[in-house]
């Protein structure tokens, strides 16, 4: 509780990081004049010459792991693509921007380590592993430890671990993420913080997200479409609070709260779930029963149960 107290109080506080450099990382192919490095490692290169308050700009095109930087914590290493190790700064992704993990190295997309961070724009795809079960970690889409994280309007998908990861005193502030046919779309772990507004987690083969220890998560206006093991799963001490959304087509079940753990629901609509709640732990308020009637987008068709109500990630923002 302590923890997310503080988490909460910290992210109120907020601001974007001060205004510094902006350095530029292109594609080998590009034209453009202004980049300051070129390249599958350019965002890399980009990110070392940052000084804390500078901006990466990373220009559309595709960058392939070709290198990797080790990022050790606890029993384990996250061995990143894109590292920010212990800086305060900004990767901006250009429309196109794309990480893809599918050639070269096997490795993890991005990798923070006691970092403060704001990303953007960036879509991360394929991101593999080398060996499933060792302490080398590889196959996730941003990882975090320890650190700060500002992420907004970023995709990840077909990865074959986590696509979003907090472990440690790590607080996520996320807006407009898409989480798409993967394994764990969200992983929490230790003291780990998320507030969540408007996402979507789709075909995913695990949960949107998995909290545990005592970690929390704030989730608003998110879509768990057809998550294969839980939609929302908290265990230990953990806490997932998350309104004004649905959740269909999950199972074993929808939101599931094991141990000591407590999943608190409102304005939620649920349906087509193998089983919606957990027999304990879980909290609802104001479900709307039957087919929510929403487009690919989820937004609401005409007759749909849920219009006006302001559920899901195409609702208006309060």
């Amino acid at each position: 509780m302590k923890t997310m107290l503080a988490a909460i109080g910290l992210l109120a506080g907020t601001a974007c990081p001060a205004l510094g450099a902006t350095i530029v990382a292109c594609p080998a192919n590009t034209s453009a004049m202004d980049c300051a490095f070129k390249g599958d490692g350019a965002i890399q290169a980009a990110i070392d010459k940052a000084a804390d308050g500078d901006t990466v700009r990373v220009r559309a095109g595709v960058y392939t792991p070709r290198a990797y930087r080790d990022l050790p914590y606890k029993e384990i290493i996250v061995r990143a693509f894109v590292a920010v190790d212990g800086k305060r700064l900004t990767i901006e992704g250009e429309k196109g921007a794309i990480l893809d993990g599918s050639a070269g190295l096997p490795t993890t997309a991005v990798g923070l380590r006691n970092a403060d961070v704001t990303i953007s724009g960036l879509e991360i795809t394929g991101f593999r592993f080398d060996i499933e079960e060792d302490d080398i970690y590889e196959g996730h889409g941003i990882f975090a430890v320890d650190s700060r994280a500002r992420i907004s309007g970023v995709t990840i998908s077909k990865y074959q671990k986590m696509g979003l990861t907090g472990r440690g005193d790590t607080i996520l502030d996320v807006r407009d993420l898409r989480v798409l046919d993967g394994h764990v779309a969200t992983w929490l772990y230790e003291g780990a913080y998320l507030r969540l507004d408007g996402g979507v987690f789709r075909n995913n083969d695990s949960s949107a997200v998995a909290a545990y220890n005592d970690s929390v998560a704030h989730l608003t206006r998110i879509a768990v479409d057809r998550s294969a093991d839980d939609g929302l799963y908290a265990e230990d001490d953990a806490a997932i609070y998350v309104s004004d959304s649905l959740i269909v087509g999950s199972g074993p079940i929808a939101l599931n709260a094991t141990g000591k753990s407590r999943i608190v629901g409102r304005n939620l609509a649920l349906h087509g779930n193998a089983a919606d709640a957990s027999e304990t732990g879980v909290t609802l308020e104001g479900v709307v029963a039957g087919d929510p009637r929403v487009d690919a987008d989820y937004r609401p068709l005409a007759g749909s149960p849920i219009r006006g109500k302001g559920i899901g990630p195409a609702a208006e923002t309060r």
